[in-house]
């Protein structure tokens, strides 16, 4: 349905990120209220595999989604978003040693 709106999923997909961007700052503004330590970074591994998740990961799996989503049609890419999840989980697991 948001497809046949607004085709244009590139851009549609920069708004799906930066509206999340602007709900997560909120949240995380309001929860870390008061201790300025938290919003203190250092230029390491972690900050850059966060940036590439947040810029790359997602940008790219929203815009196959929207492909997909116009090609298959909502109930494709819904019935695949649990195995995502679990996919996540293992690699997690094998990548990280996390239990």
């Amino acid at each position: 349905m948001t497809l046949k709106k607004y085709p244009a999923e590139l851009s549609m997909t920069a708004l799906i990120c930066l509206i999340g961007k602007v709900g997560g700052a909120a949240l995380a503004l309001f929860v870390e209220r008061g201790d300025p330590s938290a919003w203190e970074f250092d230029w390491d591994a972690k900050l850059l595999a966060a940036i590439y998740s947040g810029v790359v990961c997602s940008g790219l799996g929203y815009y196959i989604q929207g492909m997909v989503m116009r090609v298959r049609g909502p109930v494709f890419v819904t019935a695949f978003s649990p195995l995502c999840l679990v996919a996540v989980d293992v690699m997690s697991s094998i990548i990280f040693g996390e239990q």
